[in-house]
């Protein structure tokens, strides 16, 4: 029997053909993240309409049901949401109570039972003026367990002069306004410090917490229409149900697809939010964060943060890295470009070209990734640089140009979408597709070469939860070009009798669904039988997304 004799010649050659075959597989790009026939049409449409307005659109994975209430059957109120929460505070030391790494309910808890010895047990109206986010949000959360109902007023906001409160929260920085807010003389005034200091008023709140505790009263069980907080935004006093805050989750929640890879926030997160909780929409993400199970930090930003101040919110020495971020568009994404790309000036001219090159062909066949040969180069190292060495979403509100959404995406090797938000809202009213990299044209642009270096990225489609119609000239609409101002229907939107009637809108002309069981038909004056006029302009795209006219 014969044997095979292999000379050296043939060893080596065998050698280098296995090498270039284990290379080649070690350099194939990674397939499309998401079937662009998947992305063609986002959203759902209504087939009927009424004059000088579109039809109803929804999200495409709502299947035209009616909008949910709540993410799981057993979750009705606030306290359901934070009971099964094990959210850790991260970021290191934060605002007054938080010094790094404490449970966030439990600190809730402890500052409840605090502010009961306090202010006692009975009801009243507690305003909170408060410019940490992170004390806001304990404070506000502690007191929507109490009988007392909490009256945020988000940064910036008129305050009314004739509210009768028992008790003021406020930061040093916000005393003046503070006594402006209350009509009432004998209203307790309790300080929470300005920046940098601490307030013993404020300190031992929380330590008398943690002495009671165990004596404390048990959380009252409310209903899910009762009044669970006032939000003071814009100067609208907005009434917020614990149905408005269940609600909020599901629109939040459908914005992290399951397939073709679970995109949900889990323990295993941390999520930095660069939103005031004192907002409808700062304080709906927070509560994602609870339900979620999700570690939360919210870094204090002032008005311009610059790349320093970015990176001090990013880079703290005793906080985990963050794995999502959510912020306000104007607010960061210029300083966070800034950040990036100066992070960069170190690396050869030609590398950073050919990587960002690369990166944005596979980012062209719909592929974002953070293991290509060119992070490897390049990006890995630029990431763990400026602290994201584990980040895997970017959620920014507001109009965003696409060469920056995209540049984030190749730098970061992450989803990066947009949303469109609104004052009264506790989640977006829209939001991009986490694996929707398409680079689309704007409606009436025709060729991708037709599109201006400061061209909008598009807002999404609606999120869960919640419908959208434009109103608008009639004209537009038979020619196909569905545009005008944004109106919003959802479980999501405050009490209606807390809405400027001016802004609210009902179909007459057709009938209402009808009501959720268990539940009394909607009235006139219902929140749910009513369409909220954003006044915000936007065109729906063909593939179901909106585009916000700047």
């Amino acid at each position: 029997m014969s044997s095979v004799h292999l000379d050296s010649t043939s060893l080596v050659l065998g050698g280098v053909v296995g090498a270039l075959l284990l290379a080649a597989i070690a350099i194939r790009p990674p397939p499309p993240q998401a079937h662009p026939f998947l992305l063609g049409r986002q959203s759902n449409v209504e087939r009927t309409r009424l004059a000088n307005e579109s039809p109803v659109y929804t999200n495409s994975s709502s299947s035209g049901l009616r909008p949910p209430l709540r993410p799981e059957k057993k979750i009705k109120s606030l306290l359901d949401i934070l009971q099964a929460s094990t959210s850790l505070a991260e970021g290191g030391a934060r605002g007054t109570w938080i010094h790094g790494g404490e449970t966030l309910v439990e600190v809730v808890l402890q500052l409840r039972a605090g502010l009961l010895a306090t202010l006692g047990s009975g009801a009243g109206t507690v305003a909170v003026l408060v410019d940490d986010p992170t004390d806001a949000l304990l404070l506000t959360l502690a007191l929507a367990l109490t009988p007392h109902t909490p009256l945020v007023v988000a940064p910036g906001s008129s305050l009314p002069s004739d509210v009768p409160v028992s008790a003021i929260f406020q930061s040093s920085t916000r005393f003046s306004p503070a006594q402006a807010l209350s009509s009432s003389p004998n209203a307790k005034f309790i300080s929470l410090g300005a920046a940098g200091a601490k307030s013993a008023e404020a300190e031992d709140l929380l330590a008398t917490g943690k002495a009671i505790l165990a004596d404390a009263k048990p959380v009252a069980e409310a209903q899910p229409a009762d009044l669970a907080l006032t939000i003071i935004s814009e100067g609208i006093p907005l009434a917020i149900t614990h149905v408005n805050l269940t609600a909020s989750l599901i629109a939040w929640l459908s914005l992290f697809p399951a397939a073709p890879r679970a995109t949900r926030p889990t323990s295993s997160d941390v999520i930095v939010s660069f939103h005031h909780p004192s907002t409808p929409y700062g304080l709906g993400l927070a509560l994602l964060a609870l339900y979620t199970s999700s570690a939360l930090s919210l870094p204090a930003l002032s008005a311009t943060p610059d790349s320093d101040a970015l990176t001090l919110a990013l880079r703290s020495p005793s906080a985990l890295s963050p794995t999502m971020i959510f912020g306000p568009a104007p607010l960061i994404s210029q300083p966070f470009s800034k950040l990036l790309l100066g992070n960069m000036l170190g690396d050869s001219a030609f590398m950073v070209r050919h990587a960002r090159d690369g990166k944005l062909r596979l980012l062209r066949e719909g592929t974002v990734s953070q293991s290509t040969w060119w992070d490897k180069l390049i990006f890995t190292s630029l990431r763990k640089e400026v602290g994201l060495p584990t980040i895997r979403a970017v959620v920014l509100e507001g109009p965003v140009d696409q060469n920056r959404v995209e540049f984030f995406r190749i730098v970061l090797g992450a989803p990066v979408v947009v949303t469109l938000a609104h004052a009264f809202l506790l989640a977006p009213l829209s939001a991009g597709n986490l694996y929707d990299y398409q680079r689309l044209p704007p409606p009436g642009v025709i060729k991708e070469n037709d599109l201006s270096t400061t061209a909008k990225a598009h807002v999404g489609p609606p999120v869960g939860g919640v419908e959208v119609k434009l109103r608008g000239e009639e004209k537009d609409m038979v020619a196909g070009r569905v545009r005008g101002e944004v109106l919003v229907r959802s479980p999501v939107l405050p009490r209606a009798d807390s809405l400027p009637p001016s802004l609210l809108l009902k179909d007459a002309d057709l009938p209402q669904l009808p009501p959720y069981p268990g539940r009394a038909a909607e009235s006139e004056e219902g929140s749910g039988a009513r369409w909220l006029r954003t006044g915000v302009q936007a065109e729906m795209g063909k593939e179901g997304v909106l585009w916000p006219v700047v």
